[in-house]
């Protein structure tokens, strides 16, 4: 199973992170330049930078004052500038890149933003309603199927709505992350997909819940009367 990178279920920013940052004056005819700190002083509070002088290169740079610099630094470092401004540098995942979100002044600034952008508390809305043409007929039919048996499975359970021969899915244990390096007690992509195939979960079904439940989606409804997604195929009816 290869979820397609752009994933429709998928909203906002992902993996939101934060990095200090320094801001950089180095000459009167160039505009200031942002580089992070040497890991080696990573432990500097942030109003040992502020104002300091230092050197620099393309990936960091070294705070100089009251220190004596070593030429292996000098000799990859070989910019001066001073220090203008301490920040906190918040980017997130979109699309599969990587994009600048906001500078924020202090890291409880930073940690405020992310989770304001992130819902970190868990009780935003992860419901969606879709159309059953993303279905093919016989792949709707199994899912009616799973909601009328109440048929069990290890992630994911079916309910009916007669009203309108809607099926609603509720997704357990998501999100079901592909990289499992991302930390977490999650399930991953390579689990959940093992499982629904041994519950024999149609291709074109188990792909649309694999994609949902990576965007930690819990419940997943399949309406007649929905609008489609355009990022997601149609099967007509024959």
């Amino acid at each position: 199973m290869n979820p397609s990178a752009c994933n429709p279920f998928l909203r906002g920013f992902q993996d939101l992170s934060y990095e200090r940052v320094v801001q950089i004056s180095y000459a009167d005819d160039c505009p200031p330049c942002y580089r992070s700190l040497h890991p080696a002083l990573y432990d500097l509070p942030d109003d040992g930078i502020n104002f300091q002088p230092c050197v620099f290169d393309d990936d960091f740079a070294v705070i100089t004052d009251g220190e004596s610099v070593p030429e292996f630094v000098r000799m990859v470092c070989p910019a001066d500038g001073t220090v203008s401004q301490v920040l906190y540098q918040v980017t997130g995942l979109h699309h599969g890149r990587r994009q600048h979100v906001s500078d924020l002044p202090s890291k409880d600034a930073a940690r405020r933003l992310i989770e304001q952008l992130s819902f970190a508390t868990g009780q935003y809305s992860r419901s969606w309603e879709i159309s059953t043409g993303h279905l093919p007929a016989e792949e709707f039919e199994f899912l009616q199927v799973f909601a009328w048996c109440r048929s069990p499975s290890g992630f994911f359970e079916c309910f009916s709505m007669s009203s309108n021969n809607a099926v609603g899915c509720k997704l357990y244990s998501t999100p079901w992350i592909r990289d499992i390096a991302s930390g977490g007690s999650y399930c991953t992509a390579e689990e959940v997909c093992a499982r629904l195939r041994a519950d024999h979960v149609p291709p074109v079904l188990l792909r649309l819940l694999l994609l949902a439940g990576e965007a930690d989606t819990r419940i997943l409804i399949f309406d007649p009367d929905a609008a489609p997604l355009p990022e997601l195929p149609l099967f007509p009816e024959e």
